[in-house]
């Protein structure tokens, strides 16, 4: 069996009782980075071992198929959040699925969720970008797509590039879209800009310094309509 378990995604006290419960049960943890899972291990009085997946590295996949060819109860944790939604996980669960191992996935913490909770923005469908390419270009047609479904949209950014990727949102979807931007969900620091997408970028633009990860939701209208 293998099971898909959610960690806070900054704070501590998010951790799912069922998911503390499948980490202690798992004959083998695996994760993105040991040393960030170690200390969420040990916080929580855990001594699972422990082992790393690569997304990329077939043989990693491979490891982790053999384990549960084996019948072994084995987790899968990214360094927070939902395995497989922007995380590592999506292709050895589909090469579980495909050949008929079990895979279980648990509820708990995710960032883009979260955010759309607390945007204001309609939420009862939205699309949900991740992370963008890097090219000014990419971006404006990945938005252009998404704006056709007049839906709100939901993008994973860093700190470095999240100006940029408001200037490129404006260009496509105009500076009177509405926008919210959550920063640092969940920990000391969190904090929420919303307006128009100008008004939102303008903010942003004008600080020497930007920490921490964002989410950005952005909607093509001015006024959206809110379902209910």
């Amino acid at each position: 069996m293998l099971t898909i378990v959610p960690t806070p995604i900054g704070n501590l006290e998010d951790m799912p009782p069922r998911a503390l419960r499948a980490l202690k049960e798992a004959a083998t943890v695996y994760c993105e980075d040991t040393r960030r899972t170690r200390a969420l291990m040990s916080h929580f009085g855990l001594s699972t071992p422990l082992s790393r997946y690569h997304e990329h590295d077939p043989r990693s996949a491979e490891q982790l198929l053999g384990r549960l060819r084996t019948g072994a109860h084995c987790a899968l944790v990214s360094d927070g959040g939902l395995p497989g939604v922007s995380d590592p996980g999506r292709r050895v669960v589909a090469m579980a699925r495909k050949e008929g191992l079990p895979v279980s996935a648990l509820p708990g913490p995710c960032a883009a969720v979260t955010a759309l909770a607390g945007s204001g923005l309609p939420a009862d469908s939205f699309v949900f970008l991740g992370f963008l390419p890097r090219s000014a270009g990419r971006q404006k047609k990945i938005l252009e797509e998404a704006a056709v479904l007049r839906r709100t949209i939901a993008i994973y950014e860093s700190p470095f590039r999240v100006v940029e990727l408001l200037e490129n949102a404006q260009a496509v979807l105009g500076a009177k879209a509405q926008a919210c931007v959550a920063r640092e969900l969940s920990k000391m620091h969190e904090e929420w800009l919303s307006g128009t997408l100008d008004s939102v970028r303008e903010r942003l633009a004008a600080r020497e310094e930007l920490l921490g990860e964002f989410v950005v939701m952005l909607h093509p209208d001015e006024e959206p309509a809110h379902a209910g």
